[in-house]
């Protein structure tokens, strides 16, 4: 997983990236939840560091995506 310079990189073991990319899916449903459990625009703020709410959503569930696959 390339991490800002692609001549850096990070390993995970297939449990660390199995529980990140749940994680990761979890974030973003909890973004796009319009019921009760829905992250406030100031949690989504503090986690998208000024990402909008619907970028950051795309973002963790494709990052997700892709950890998966990579499994």
């Amino acid at each position: 997983m390339p991490v800002i310079d692609p001549a850096v990189s990070v390993r995970l073991g297939a449990p660390g990236a199995r529980r990140l990319a749940g994680l990761l899916a979890e974030v973003a449903h909890l973004l796009e939840d319009p019921g009760p459990l829905r992250l406030d625009d100031a949690q989504a703020d503090v986690l998208g560091q000024g990402t909008d709410r619907s970028e950051l959503a795309t973002w963790t569930r494709t990052l997700a995506a892709e950890l998966r696959t990579r499994l």
